[in-house]
């Protein structure tokens, strides 16, 4: 694990597989996870690709703030990317981290040469709305108040994310479960908003990658495939 602190910024963990010539893969984790939830699948992209993994702000071993917006989030992705000289990725987020992969794609797409986004919650309302928890968790290795800012944005969104796929310029490639809670319709839709989008459902449930990890790489390899070497 190695750590960086970004101009401005928190100090981010992360972690790197695989070639340090070759083309960049950004991984991207859920809510409540960090860089090691892509054990199974960095390196097997890492045989191809340059592969980083970043700890979020407020997970793993990154630096705990006091905000936690997605906007922050994306920030810390362009910080960690402009510190490691990474001009350009090809950028794949789970859940939370696909959420920070759309809005970094939308806005500022010269950072990103493909996007995956599996499993991302559509910006719906969430129906029944998120809880938000009262404590902290003294054991736990997530800051709630990243957990209250997450819900908080599944529970109202706000305008203008729909409107946001629209913007998105690189191929993307949207992933959904087909035993998954989110409404794979909506999953299909955010797909069809984006110019160059396709949607992909697989069976299994909402974090699927970490049982079944092939399922996710059936899926993923080929349509990197073109930028590995």
């Amino acid at each position: 694990m190695t750590t960086v602190r970004l101009p401005g910024g928190p100090e981010l963990s992360y972690q790197e597989w695989g070639r340090p010539d070759a083309s960049v893969i950004l991984l991207l984790h859920g809510l409540g996870e960090d860089s090691d939830s892509w054990r199974h699948i960095a390196p097997v992209l890492g045989e191809r690709f340059r592969v980083i993994a970043p700890d979020a702000r407020g997970h793993g071993g990154s630096e705990w703030t006091e905000d936690y917006s997605f906007e922050l989030m994306r920030d810390d992705v362009v910080g960690l990317m402009d510190e490691l000289g990474v001009l350009a990725a090809l950028v794949v987020g789970f859940s939370m981290g696909a959420v920070t992969a759309y809005l970094l794609a939308a806005t500022q797409p010269a950072r990103v040469r493909l996007l995956v986004l599996e499993e991302m919650a559509p910006p719906d309302p969430a129906v029944p709305p998120r809880p938000y928890p009262k404590d902290p968790d003294p054991e736990g290795r997530t800051d709630w108040r990243a957990v209250i800012a997450a819900n908080r944005w599944r529970n109202s969104p706000g305008p203008g994310w729909w409107e946001r796929a629209a913007q998105i310029q690189a191929k993307t490639l949207v992933i959904g479960a087909r035993g998954s809670h989110l409404p794979q319709d909506r999953l299909a839709e955010v797909a069809a908003k984006i110019p160059q989008g396709t949607f992909v459902a697989v069976d299994g449930e909402h974090d699927f990658h970490h049982e079944r990890p092939s399922a996710l790489l059936e899926v993923v390899e080929p349509f990197v495939s073109w930028f590995g070497k």
